[in-house]
């Protein structure tokens, strides 16, 4: 590529990728449209399939008219023409969406909108009458075409279309400016409509029960006309049954009066077992650790028994009689000692607060009880550190001022001890 060619693709490259651009895009816009404008697909396959119907009036072909199947479409109306006096409406349908017509199908031709823009709805039949080819026509006794008011009215009489406008214009009459009281009458018909739906449906369920019960009756039927000899049996063992019963009836006669007392007692067998079931749950949940250490106990129990073989047998009795008067003396012990334990539990009990109160440390600045002990007993060691030969000596100190020995009134006293008052006049 030469120097001038890629110094024209610099300058004029952006235009020309911006028109590439609007090319591709105009092109795909131009597709769209032309399939929306009902554009025939080459590449799509359709097949052919007519209707006739007694009149095919407002059916335009080419405005793309719709053939629907319970609201789907699955094709459009491409074309009519006259046949024997018959309208004959011709119908591409797509494969993909019916995949087939069968030979008992029936078509509507009604109108979508009130200008009378129509549309062919299909039923496609069942599969067991056979598949209708492509370009048959479906007959017009399968098929329904739209009545127009004025038809309807063209097949009265005289009288009956005078009579049918006086009732129309009177109605109108009846009706004008009353539009809220016809909502209001409405909205009132609406919740009986709704119960009236709901006692429909019972009924149409009802309906379905008795003809499923009739079905079932009958086959019930043929089955008993099947086993006469099994039922006639039946009935003869059912005559022993009674006849031993009839046999019965004083026993039974008495059965009957013992009944209500059976019944009154069982019932407050049954009220005393509630109370039983309630205490029942919370036992048998205090029972589950037991029951889980039962089989270790069962073990240990077992290497019990096998020790016990062990035993000196011959010595029990000897060592049973020695145990015996040790044994008749434990029940006064027994009892002076119940009497005697609540005291020593309290003492106890008087004990471990008073262990618990010197052991408490409050921590900040106060550190308890058990810090002034050690204190106590440091000053203690200091107190009485110093002895001679009569033993320690507690060392004192004792302060006093004049003014307190006077008021303790103990001045002379001490004079007289100590032969001096200390300077204190």
């Amino acid at each position: 590529m030469s120097r001038r060619t890629r110094i024209q693709l610099r300058r004029y490259g952006g235009h020309l990728v911006l028109l590439l651009i609007l090319m591709v895009v105009g092109t795909a816009a131009g597709f769209f449209i032309l399939l929306n404008q009902r554009l025939p697909n080459p590449f799509q396959s359709y097949y052919q399939v007519n209707g006739a119907f007694t009149t095919a009036a407002a059916v335009v072909p080419g405005l793309g008219e719709p053939v629907n199947v319970a609201g789907v479409r699955v094709g459009q109306i491409n074309g009519t023409s006259l046949q024997d006096g018959q309208a004959t409406v011709r119908m591409q349908i797509d494969p993909s969406q019916l995949p087939a017509i069968y030979r008992d199908a029936h078509a509507d031709l009604v109108p979508r909108t009130p200008l009378k823009d129509m549309e062919v709805d299909i039923w496609p039949g069942e599969r067991s009458s056979g598949r209708l080819p492509s370009g048959a026509t479906i007959p017009i006794a399968q098929t329904i075409s739209p009545v127009d008011s004025d038809e309807v009215l063209s097949a009265l009489d005289g009288d009956t279309r005078t009579w049918l406008d006086s009732l129309l214009t009177s109605l109108g009459q009846a009706t004008a400016g009353r539009a809220g009281d016809m909502r209001a009458l409405l909205r009132a018909v609406g919740p009986t409509a709704g119960q009236l739906r709901q006692v429909g449906d019972l009924l149409a369920a009802r309906h379905n029960e008795l003809a499923q019960l009739t079905h079932n009756l009958g086959l019930l039927t043929q089955a008993a006309s099947s086993k006469d000899a099994q039922i006639g049996q039946v009935i003869r063992a059912s005559q022993g049954t009674v006849s031993a019963l009839a046999s019965q009836n004083v026993a039974l006669r008495r059965a009957v009066m013992l009944l209500p007392g059976t019944l009154s007692r069982t019932r407050t067998t049954l009220g005393d077992l509630t109370t039983f079931s309630r205490a029942l749950g919370p036992a048998s949940t205090a029972l589950r650790p037991v029951v889980r250490s039962l089989p270790s106990t069962l073990r240990r129990s077992q290497t019990l028994f096998r020790g016990a073989a062990l035993l000196p047998l011959r010595q029990i009795r000897p060592f049973v009689q020695a145990a015996l008067p040790l044994a008749q003396k434990l029940p006064p012990l027994a009892a002076d000692l119940k009497i005697e334990v609540p005291d020593l539990i309290a003492a106890f009990k008087v004990l471990a607060y008073s262990a618990n109160e010197l052991a408490y440390n409050p921590a900040g600045k106060n550190p308890g009880f058990l810090y002034w002990l050690a204190w106590f007993a440091h000053n203690s060691d200091s107190f009485i550190s110093s002895s001679d030969a009569n033993g320690p000596v507690w060392r004192s100190v004792l302060l006093a001022s004049c003014g307190t020995l006077k008021s303790l009134s103990v001045g002379p006293v001490l004079e007289q001890i100590l032969g001096t008052n200390f300077g204190c006049k």
